[in-house]
């Protein structure tokens, strides 16, 4: 973790339920988990909650297959991580030959998968060439808008997450603990405590809420500085380095981030918190922006 607030966390009593976490499940607690533990209100609460209801929450889409709908949407990222993660949850409701096939993108025996994929892969890759007419195609082959709408949320979500755990260096588990998280993944999901999935994920007010937290709501950088961050990250105007770099990076390949330039985000904003809000900006932006192309082109299909 390149932030070592983020990784030991922000208080006395975090660090001690990050300690108890770790000790009752036997493992390590994971990267994932303690980057949304961390300054819990501005990204982990409407960041987690989005997720949980749209991993979890009633769709046509299996668990299973909206595991794999993360994980391939992290291997486009490059996010070893998170495809390490997230095909070990879909292996569990899939099986690992057919997870290991989808990952190695080999032709198997889930057409609506099948389907879908090639649409999310573009929107991840290229998300500007996202047109009315590859909505369409989708429609024709049997996909609803409902379902359409649920894996544009799954991939939004996951070139959020992927550019984090790119950008902040979590650390890969263990097969031991990859094995005890996947499984606490599956059962639990993304939030601690129990929520209510028995309704399908509002995900235009979700994302709505995680668009104001994040680029408008109170936070230890100012909104201008955080909107500036949102715009360069999606191919938006210039701003002062070394946020420029980050930003583009982030945005563009999250990969690429090294330990030097999050040391100099860090120098530059004043706080490990300040950077946490700075770099978060970047990878939200990003998703969102995939998120509102795609939710744009399949508005303009319902409506032909």
């Amino acid at each position: 973790m390149r932030i070592h607030q983020v990784e030991k966390g922000e208080s006395i009593l975090n660090q001690m339920l990050i300690r108890f976490i770790s000790m009752v499940s036997g493992m390590r607690l994971p990267d994932a988990a303690r980057i949304v533990m961390y300054h819990k209100d501005f990204y982990g609460a409407p960041m987690a909650a989005w997720t949980h209801a749209t991993m979890r929450g009633k769709s046509n889409w299996t668990v299973g297959e909206r595991e794999m709908m993360a994980a391939m949407t992290a291997k486009w990222n490059a996010c070893p991580f998170c495809v390490e993660a997230h095909g070990a949850i879909a292996s569990i409701e899939l099986g690992d030959a057919k997870t290991n096939d989808i990952l190695a993108e080999k032709p198997v025996a889930s057409p609506k998968l099948q389907v879908i994929l090639p649409f999310l892969e573009k929107l991840t890759l290229y998300p500007e060439k996202i047109s009315v007419m590859d909505v369409q195609t989708i429609k024709g082959k049997g996909i609803s808008d409902e379902e359409i709408e649920d894996a544009i949320a799954v991939s939004s979500l996951f070139n959020i997450t992927a550019r984090c755990a790119n950008a902040f260096n979590f650390a890969l588990l263990t097969k031991a603990d990859l094995k005890k998280a996947s499984k606490r993944m599956l059962t639990k999901g993304y939030v601690f405590g129990k929520t209510d999935l028995t309704k399908r994920a509002d995900h235009r007010s979700m994302a709505e809420t995680l668009r104001q937290r994040i680029f408008e709501g109170q936070g230890v950088s100012s909104p201008s500085l955080r909107q500036a961050i949102a715009q360069r990250a999606i191919g938006g105007p210039s701003i002062e380095e070394p946020y420029d770099q980050m930003a583009l990076l982030i945005g563009e390949a999250s990969y690429k981030v090294t330990d030097d330039l999050v040391m100099d985000v860090i120098k530059k904003a004043g706080s490990d918190k300040a950077a946490f809000e700075l770099m978060v900006c970047a990878a939200v932006s990003a998703g969102l922006y995939r998120w509102n192309m795609a939710v744009k082109v399949l508005n303009e299909a319902v409506n032909r």
